[in-house]
């Protein structure tokens, strides 16, 4: 068995490092990016388009 002054094996060579280069925080990321604005669209629509359903539902119902 190797003593404490025997050096180590995995530690005597430098670990290969990887350098990773990451996009800026935000919402300019991933396949499609856009800027904020697009995305409060979208969502304003997504909810006026779901709400106006619900509506007309509503309407039918209450008609017959």
């Amino acid at each position: 068995m190797a003593g404490p002054d025997a050096p180590n094996s995995a530690l005597a060579a430098p670990a290969p490092t990887v350098i990773v280069e990451r996009p800026p925080p935000g919402l300019a990321r991933g396949k499609y990016p856009g800027p904020a604005w697009l995305v409060v669209l979208l969502a304003v629509l997504a909810v006026s388009i779901a709400g106006a359903f619900y509506v007309r539902r509503l309407v039918a119902r209450r008609r017959g």
